[in-house]
């Protein structure tokens, strides 16, 4: 007993020293939640306006994508659930929109990808969203307390990740969670 409990503990300072490197990730994300790289094949799209924490409007870049032309589109983020801002302002919601756009301004290129269910019943487009730098939209809201998980089958690739992110969020008091302390 007194050996497993050893090896226990030395197990866990081993983890502990790898996560302290150079590359090592912030303390308040666990290695285990870290978020997906963007993937080869996603579509380049231009930025064009973020009506709130989980929507906004881009641009394809290339009309032989997946898309079928160059037209602006509503994009619908998958996997999170943003405060509205209409028809009634709901608490945290100007925060949200606020984040999406720092992480997306206007005119910024942001890297998509489609996942089983292309669109919603309002006609938007359900996207995996990545910034042209490499970081994954949905788990930088959901990470910093401005949007919630949110599970919609088929469209579950990424539900764990976020669903640990927010557990997180709400561990730290971040964002939207600052106000349940």
């Amino acid at each position: 007993m007194l050996v497993l409990a050893a090896a226990i503990l030395v197990a866990a300072c081993v983890a502990e020293e790898r996560r302290s490197g150079p590359d090592a990730a912030p303390p308040s994300v666990p290695v285990a939640i870290q978020p997906p790289p963007r993937p080869a094949d996603a579509i380049a799209m231009t930025m064009e306006y973020a009506y709130d924490g989980d929507t906004i409007r881009a641009r394809p870049v290339d009309r032989a994508t997946l898309l079928g032309s160059t037209d602006a589109v509503r994009v619908r983020i998958i996997g999170i659930d943003a405060p509205e801002g209409t028809p009634t302002l709901e608490y945290g919601a100007d925060g949200a929109r606020d984040h999406l756009a720092g992480l997306l301004p206007e005119g910024a290129r942001v890297w998509a990808a489609v996942e089983a269910e292309p669109q919603d019943r309002y006609g938007r487009r359900l996207l995996h969203l990545w910034t042209d730098d490499g970081r994954f939209v949905a788990g930088e809201l959901v990470a910093a307390g401005q949007a919630a998980a949110l599970r919609v089958p088929p469209n579950v690739t990424h539900a764990a990740l976020l669903s640990a992110l927010e557990a997180d969020a709400g561990t730290a008091g971040r964002g939207q969670w600052s106000a349940c302390r």
